[in-house]
């Protein structure tokens, strides 16, 4: 059985597990075989703004993880694991994900149910912040408009200018972020500025507005000996850098002596088109804005 369990930088059996779910900053992915840890590797999540709560469903889906190991979670991501077959275990304690797996091995976490859920079947995204606050949001007041502060959910597709299909809410959810914060790229915030429930526009932001330009000299190669053992070709990891600030990593090459690692985003490079139809506009919650996103 192949076990994510959220984790801080840069995962491992040692990372400290996350308290954030939703925002955590690694899935450490652990298989585990009659009752023993075998091999372990670690996976960057996707960006929470881009696929809201079942970005992180489909992420584990596709590397075929079978249960998470949670402190807390929404219902709608609960739901979301519970369709695609990942089964999801309340993880009750803190510490390291070794420990939070040998809990989970010696049969001390309990199957998710909505008890657990934050909020108690709210249906929000929200992150286990410990006191397990649903996020409570106020309409807008006066013209409910796109304007900084403010929760935004958008349902969306993201094309090239081929008209090639990259993502969509429709197998997703739904995309809510915070206004103005710069959770979504610059060139679609920009144009949403004013646009009111039930608006749709198609917007065809250029490569420096969205992901900006490939940098290839930003590409450089380490000895395999000092990437994970079970690295892949294709693989995303994160490095910290000095100073703490953490970089996102493609293996976008792999020999037995060497990897290059790519820096740029996936994206980079390339002009996107978004086809966006506004959803609902929230007065964002004091939480939300001192954390600069939505939960």
């Amino acid at each position: 059985m192949l076990i994510a369990v959220p984790s801080d930088a840069p995962g491992g059996l040692d990372a400290v597990v996350s308290a954030h779910f939703g925002h955590c900053a690694a899935f450490t992915l652990v298989a585990v075989d009659d009752g023993k840890i075998g091999d372990v590797s670690t996976a960057e999540p996707p960006a929470h703004e881009q696929g809201g709560c079942m970005a992180p469903v489909m992420f584990l889906k596709q590397r075929e993880v079978e249960a998470l190991l949670s402190g807390g979670m929404g219902m709608r991501p609960l739901q979301g694991f519970q369709q695609v077959g990942i089964k999801v275990f309340h993880n009750s304690a803190d510490g390291t994900v070794r420990e939070a797996v040998q809990r989970y091995i010696d049969g001390k976490c309990d199957e998710f149910g909505e008890a657990q859920t934050c909020g108690g079947g709210s249906g929000h995204c929200g992150d286990d912040h410990h006191h397990h606050e649903p996020v409570v949001r106020k309409p807008v007041e006066g013209k409910a408009d796109v304007q900084k502060d403010r929760a935004i959910t958008i349902d969306y597709k993201l094309s090239d200018t081929e008209g090639n299909l990259i993502d969509s809410s429709e197998t997703s959810a739904p995309l809510t972020f915070l206004h103005g914060h710069g959770n979504i790229v610059p060139g679609l915030e920009k144009e949403l500025i004013g646009l009111e429930v039930g608006a749709q526009v198609v917007v065809k932001v250029p490569t420096a507005d969205a992901y900006g330009e490939r940098d290839e000299a930003k590409i450089f190669d380490v000895p395999k000996s000092q990437l994970p053992p079970d690295v892949k070709l294709g693989d995303m990891l994160r490095a910290q850098m000095e100073g703490g600030a953490l970089v996102s990593l493609i293996v976008a090459e792999l020999t037995d002596e060497v990897g290059r690692l790519d820096p740029n985003h996936p994206l980079a490079g390339k002009d996107l088109v978004f086809d966006v139809t506004i959803v609902k506009i929230e007065q964002a919650a004091p939480e939300e804005l001192e954390h600069g996103h939505c939960h």
